[in-house]
């Protein structure tokens, strides 16, 4: 019977071979994971950069945006977190890769990824609809101390902009904004403009882009007040003494080599640098800032240390780790399998099959156990797919034909890991 696992096995290696024969890895395209909405100033600002390194590379393997929004950009960065570290996934993200663990929304921050560059910051600047009637950020700030929650303010929850009105509520002292949740800077602005809330946060070249579609600037979070807007004044000005820059790194799996974090970091360098970069960053008030993978770790901890201080006003518990809980599901099945059916006690004269609900209860277990392991690196498939098949088979067959039950339990995962990632190319979860 274990011949027959080896040809499966054998198979298996054959399809994988055979589907990679004729293709080279260098070729393949470099994936650039922007976890927000087409439109918004990271996707603008992502496909100017990844432009210019077309143009500088031609021949060379193109690199292609994906937009994969949702949950204050987690649902992309998952996404580039479980990637194989070999430089072709990579992740575009601004502060909200930190803003993101603190506010609850994932149970990682910047120590999951391997950080590459940063090929820019943006100021931020507080935004009130066209005919508001706010006329100063300290109109918004007192109605929203005066009347708490009565002033929306719409925030990619996790996000920068949620932090940033946070800190407005942590300066005025009794002021509290009633939260909308929005999305990326695109959606923000939506929002805004509609006259579905009242106020919300944007990069200054955000702004700039959208100012002409019905939004106007109450305050620039800076010291002093930024050139191309000299007549919005700055927070401090205003009494509030918040200043915020937005860094947008470019980040890698962990793992990822360090000779391929050298080449993006240089790549990603002489695009930032070219006249062409350096022209669209003027005309969009980007501030061409280029930080290395040191430089960028030590500013992500220095704001970390500042969020550390910040009252968010809720606190989620974390899940307890994914390994843990596949363990104890695992186990928790093997237990409830040993059982013995039983027969339900029936009225006379009928009939039934005996029910195992141990074995239901153990078939239940494992399942959820194999559910909670697709949150795991897409080389953990494998390893949680095998035992939840092996175990899954047990329960459902017992133990009459162990040996065709080890054999589909080995088998199948990596069948159906080559067929989904090789053949069909999928990026599994």
């Amino acid at each position: 019977m274990w011949c027959h696992v080896i040809r499966l096995v054998f198979l298996s290696a054959i399809l994988f071979s055979g589907s990679g024969c004729n293709s080279d890895p260098e070729s393949k395209p470099v994936k650039v994971i922007v976890p927000f909405a087409p439109g918004g100033g990271s996707d603008t600002l992502a496909r100017v950069v990844v432009r210019e390194i077309q143009d500088q590379r031609k021949g060379d393997s193109p690199w292609v945006i994906i937009n994969v929004p949702g949950a204050g950009g987690t649902i992309g960065s998952r996404r580039v977190k479980n990637a194989r570290p070999d430089g072709k996934t990579l992740l575009f993200l601004h502060d909200g890769i930190l803003t993101a663990k603190y506010a609850g929304q994932a149970i990682y921050g910047p120590e999951a990824f391997t950080p590459i560059a940063v090929t820019g910051q943006l100021g931020m600047v507080i935004c009130v609809a066209e005919d508001s009637e706010f006329q100063s950020l300290d109109d918004l700030m007192q109605k929203a101390s005066v009347e708490p929650e009565s002033v929306t303010f719409a925030a990619n929850i996790g996000a920068p902009s949620y932090f940033m009105a946070r800190r407005l509520e942590q300066a005025q002292g009794e002021a509290a904004f009633r939260y909308v949740q929005s999305g990326g800077g695109a959606r923000r602005f939506a929002d805004l403009s509609g006259g579905h809330v009242a106020a919300s946060a944007f990069s200054i070249s955000e702004y700039l882009n959208f100012r002409e579609g019905g939004i106007r600037a109450l305050a620039v979070l800076d010291r002093v007040r930024h050139p191309a807007m000299p007549d919005v004044p700055s927070a401090i000005e205003e009494g509030y003494p918040i200043t915020y820059t937005n860094l947008q790194g470019w980040w890698a799996p962990a793992g990822t080599p360090e000779s391929t974090v050298k080449n993006l970091q240089l790549t990603l360098q002489a695009a930032i640098e070219s006249p062409e970069m350096q022209a669209y960053s003027e005309q969009q008030c980007i501030d061409p800032v280029f930080l290395s993978s040191t430089e960028l770790e030590l500013a992500m901890k220095e704001k970390a240390s500042e969020l550390v201080q910040l009252e968010l006003g809720f606190e989620r518990k974390h899940l307890p780790p994914v390994e843990w809980m596949l363990a104890v599901c695992l186990l928790a099945g093997g237990i409830l399998a040993r059982g013995k059916p039983i027969k339900p006690r029936l009225k006379s004269g009928m009939e039934t099959a005996p029910v195992h609900w141990r074995r239901n209860f153990g078939l239940a277990a494992v399942l959820a156990a194999f559910i909670a392991s697709l949150s795991l690196p897409a080389a953990m498939f494998l390893v949680a797919g095998i035992p939840f098949m092996l175990a899954s088979g047990i329960l459902t067959m017992g133990f009459k034909d162990f040996r065709t039950t080890a054999m589909v339990a080995i088998a199948a995962p990596a069948i159906l890991f080559l067929f989904l990632s090789t053949l069909l190319g999928i990026d599994l979860p």
